[in-house]
């Protein structure tokens, strides 16, 4: 049974040592270092089937002959293995020449002297009572020995030189090199060369079947490239090995005791002794593992970082901090220090070029800001790929044309581990690791890790980016607020202030953010109030405020409703502008065109005033001649002071108009004014056979206004509408009707009323017409179409029509005369107002 196991070992470590010689050489057949390490395992297959001839020999002769052609072989090994260490990782030699000429001498020399017959390697051979050969080593054995124990000694040496200077997968196939000759080396030297010379010689069959451990581990260091940390092979063995010695003394000592204790019944006692060290072995064998691996990872494994601790304070991190350039100073720094990256780069993409890398943090603090547009090929690779790109692996794969230009751009970013950084929009940017300073590569127990950590911090960047366009949009909001000429307030829905600018409070005074409503000037509180009632907004709401200096502030305000997304209303808000300066423009816009217009009205009235002047000039010229005649004396009595007063009266009104005294709102009865108006043109219509007709709603229109300024506008409409129709000889028809209805009221400091009682005057003429490109400015100052016309009149109208609260539009075709109508509020309303 032990030959055969042994056997089955010997010839299992020859097979595996062919297979792995193959696999590496068809891997790469020029590479120096594959050549080597065929040789290697040629030398070890050759010891291994020379031993296990050995172990199958019967005759003494044969057995002889065997035992010197193994030893023959073997004298090689020193050689074979420091010539695969000496082109070892990078197919360079870099050992001594000598001392590889020195071991294939020696090594031809001592196989030389085994085979020839004498003493000098055998001395004698002897047979054991199991029939195993037990061979008397002579001096070139010892001599052996010695170089082999000095070309242990050599080949550490040398590895750990180039350990020193190694860095990424080189460093890491020389741990696992060291870790499969250290392990191996130390057993079959044991076994092969200790062993015999302590005079135990049953193990040196056993020499061989450790070679398949170390080939085994040099095969796996020139194959693989993610390679396992040498140091979480150390602690996992260490784990197993403790926790397999402690479950053996456990077993051991559970059955002692319970044969102790029921030593009179020895066949339940084995029973339970056996069900008792399992239930005993089952309840520690997880807490000891557990402990042994967080004994290992407090003092031998100081250098490893835990995961979990990472991504816990990743994510600390992102709660804490919601600045980009903190979030990714603090997250990177944090992963340098934990990782020991030479440098680590948080590289971000553009928003308006999804091509285009900015560095928004850099360990190497000049790098951050800097803008690339050269890795195109990287990003899209990453686009389409979700795993973490390391430079080595790409480095030592298979060349193809894409991996050449990915290895190329991640050696310009200096980047040994290239995380992508994404989220369900696509790619968000990249996380680059350099090289670590212990120079060891990124395993891929850092590559779990990072992978892990690459979402939370997708997400802390992403929301990072949320809270800067915010921020941004809140400073633009901001600097818009502060440079507006208006006032801007807002309250949400329990009318708390949430918005303020400060031509807000220049024209309404000091306002706190999440002071009630209520505490601000009333007009505007009602408003704002009205707004958050009725769900509507309300425009050009003219009112006179009281300023924080008690002069008094004309403004127009505006409110809106605030809603988000769904239309569910969260406050509202108004704009009020300072009307200071525009009154008093309209105020001299009003009095330059009053003044240009007594020249029209002067014209019109000379005729009204001639007349009367003819009659007294003709009655004076008379007087003496007939003032004994008592009728001329009766009719001059009655015509003379008649006339005289119809110049007076128009003389009145002409100084009325071009003299205005201040504005008075009142009662007014509007059917007079027209009326009025329409006898101080009389003369114009007549020359212009221009036929009038009005159409009231009975004989008091009632509204309420100024009715100077009232005046104005009638007798402005009526001398445009006889100027459009001054060429048309007969059938020239001035159309006036007044008629009730409804209207949006806001003016005068009065509570806006959406739907209130008003009056709607058209005044529809015969004329030309307006073109469509002048009815879209008709109401601009100084725009006219006249050759002597000011630009004036309309912009005046319009003006005082909005500050009685009123509004005033146009309808006209070309050829079709016009039609201006105009509401005004009716006096009962604002009666019913003003008595609020």
């Amino acid at each position: 049974m032990h030959d055969g196991v042994t056997s089955f070992f010997l010839l299992l470590s020859a097979a595996s040592s062919i297979v792995l010689a193959a696999v590496v050489l068809v891997r790469n057949p020029r590479r120096t270092t594959n050549i080597a390490f065929g040789l290697l395992n040629l030398n070890l297959v050759l010891w291994t089937l020379g031993v296990f001839s050995i172990t199958h020999t019967t005759d003494p002769n044969t057995t002889v002959f065997c035992i010197r052609l193994t030893f023959a072989v073997s004298c090689f090994l020193p050689a074979t293995f420091y010539l695969f260490i000496g082109f070892f990782p990078r197919g360079v030699f870099d050992g001594i020449k000598s001392l590889f000429a020195f071991y294939c001498v020696s090594g031809v020399v001592m196989s030389g002297l085994a085979i020839v017959p004498g003493p000098w390697y055998l001395d004698d051979v002897a047979v054991s009572e199991t029939g195993h050969p037990l061979p008397d080593y002579g001096p070139v054995f010892q001599a052996f020995f010695i170089i082999c124990a000095f070309t242990f000694i050599v080949l550490h040496v040398n590895l750990f030189r180039k350990l020193r200077g190694a860095s990424g997968i080189a460093r890491r196939q020389i741990q696992h090199v060291l870790l499969g000759i250290f392990a191996t080396t130390l057993f079959a030297f044991l076994t092969n060369i200790m062993g015999p010379l302590l005079g135990v010689r049953s193990l040196e069959e056993y020499g061989p079947v450790f070679v398949m451990l170390m080939t085994a581990a040099f095969a796996y260091a020139m194959v693989r490239y993610h390679l396992m940390d040498i140091w979480v092979i150390f602690s996992t063995t260490t784990v197993y090995a403790v926790s397999t010695v402690v479950v053996i003394l456990v077993f051991l000592s559970t059955i002692s005791l319970v044969h102790w204790s029921l030593r009179s019944r020895s066949g339940a006692s084995e029973v339970i002794s056996t069900i008792l060290a399992a239930i005993v072995i089952v309840l520690i064998l997880e807490p000891l593992k557990e402990r042994v691996q967080l004994l290992l990872n407090r003092t031998v494994l100081k250098r490893h970082y835990d995961v979990n601790k990472l991504l816990a304070r990743t994510s600390r991190h992102a709660a804490e901090c919601v600045v980009l350039d903190e979030l990714l100073r603090t997250i990177c720094e944090d992963i340098r220090n934990t990782v020991g990256a030479s440098v680590v780069r948080a590289l971000l993409i553009d928003e308006r070029d999804n091509n285009t890398l900015i560095t928004e943090y850099s360990s190497r603090g000049k790098e951050a800001g800097k803008r690339d547009s050269d890795y195109t090929p990287l990003l899209e690779y990453l686009r389409q790929h979700n795993e973490p790109l390391l430079l080595e692996a790409i480095v030592h794969s298979r060349v193809t044309p894409e991996r050449a230009q990915l290895a190329e751009m991640l050696a310009e970013l200096d980047a040994y581990l290239c995380l992508p950084l994404k989220r369900t929009t696509g790619l968000v940017g990249v996380l680059a690791l350099g090289q670590k300073l212990s120079r060891d590569i990124y395993s891929t127990d850092d590559v779990v890790a990072f992978t892990a950590l690459a979402t939370p911090l997708t997400t802390a960047i992403e929301n990072a980016r949320l809270y800067k366009k915010l921020d941004e949009a809140n400073q633009h909001r901001a600097r818009i607020l502060s440079n507006m000429r208006g006032g801007v307030v807002a309250v949400d829905t329990e009318g708390l202030v949430t918005t303020v600018n400060a031509g807000a409070i220049e024209i309404l005074g000091p306002i706190e953010i999440g002071q009630h409503m209520s505490a601000i000037t009333p007009q505007v509180a009602r408003i704002l109030q009205r707004t958050l009632e009725d769900g509507r907004a309300i425009s050009d709401y003219e009112t006179i405020l009281v300023g924080p200096g008690a002069e008094r502030i004309p403004v127009v305000m505006s409110s809106s409703c605030l809603q988000v997304g769904d239309g569910d209303i969260t406050g509202s808000m108004v704009v009020l502008y300072n009307l200071t300066q525009v009154k008093r423009l309209e105020q001299n816009v009003q009095r330059a065109h009053r003044l240009s217009s007594v020249g029209t009205l002067a014209a019109g009235m000379a005729h009204e005033i001639k007349n009367p002047l003819v009659s007294i000039k003709t009655f004076s010229q008379l007087l003496l001649e007939r003032y004994d005649d008592p009728d001329f004396r009766n009719t001059f009595t009655d015509i003379v002071p008649h006339e005289v007063e119809r110049i007076d009266s128009i003389v009145t009104r002409l100084l009325h108009f071009a003299r205005p005294r201040p504005a008075s709102f009142a009662h007014h009865n509007l059917r007079a004014i027209i009326e009025e108006v329409l006898v101080l043109v009389e003369n114009q219509m007549r020359k212009g056979n221009i036929t009038v007709e009005t159409d009231f709603p009975g004989p008091e229109v009632g509204v309420y206004g100024d009715e100077q300024l009232l005046h104005q506008v009638f007798l402005n409409l009526v001398l445009n509408a006889i100027d459009a129709m001054k060429d048309m000889g007969t059938g020239a028809k001035l159309v006036i009707r007044a008629e009730y209805g409804r209207m949006v009221l806001r003016r005068n400091g009065h509570e806006p009323q959406p739907d209130a009682d008003c009056v709607k005057v058209s005044l529809s003429d015969s004329g030309v017409g307006i073109s469509s490109e002048s009815l879209e400015r008709i109401f601009t100052p100084f725009y006219t179409t006249k050759d002597d016309g000011t630009g004036l009149g309309l912009a005046v109208v319009h003006g005082i029509v909005t500050e009685h609260g009123g509004s005033i539009y146009v309808e006209s075709d070309p050829g079709e005369g016009s039609t201006f109508v105009i509401t005004l509020p009716s006096a009962r309303v604002m009666s019913g107002v003003k008595g609020d």
